[in-house]
């Protein structure tokens, strides 16, 4: 199966969408759903509107925290001190989390790979591996050229393993 191009003049990318690749979709306008609040660009949440013209979001149900929740009631940085359950692989005496169809990697769940023509790469991000156009962000540390690991610094600044 042939993946389309993108449609931006001379790249050779795969589209992710609108017709474009990863690269170029902020050149070409790809249709996000904007906040009907006149004058406002921000991204709509619910209602049509952004969280600063009206949109209600959930709070996290943590004592004093004014966190968005995630996922189970509470925000990101709660959700190991309130025990949210995960799934874990059904094969027996296995604890790693579960993928797909209930099983952990180890034991039958498929990666994906990348969807470049030819190439047995793992997928990271947008279909593509890195060769492909994957992008990785870049630790937030002033003059740094590291790979972010955690929270948007790298090990060096900070990310803990």
């Amino acid at each position: 199966a042939k993946v389309k191009g993108c449609s931006f003049e001379g790249c050779t990318n795969n589209v992710q969408k609108g017709g474009v690749c990863f690269r170029h979709r902020a050149k070409v306008k790809v249709k996000v759903k904007g906040c009907s609040y006149k004058g406002c660009t921000n991204k709509a949440q619910k209602g049509g509107v952004c969280i600063r013209h009206g949109a209600k979001v959930k709070g996290c149900s943590f004592e004093g925290c004014t966190n968005n929740v995630q996922k189970g009631g509470v925000c990101f940085r709660h959700r190991a001190k309130v025990k949210v359950k995960v799934k874990g692989c059904s094969y027996k005496g296995c604890t790693n989390k579960a993928q797909k169809g209930g099983v952990c990697i180890r034991h039958g769940a498929k990666r994906k790979g990348c969807s470049y023509e030819g190439c047995t790469n793992r997928a990271l991000k947008g279909g593509v591996c890195m060769r492909h156009g994957a992008k990785r962000r870049e630790c937030s540390h002033e003059g740094c050229t590291n790979y972010a690991q955690k929270g948007g610094v790298c090990m060096r600044h900070g990310a803990k393993r």
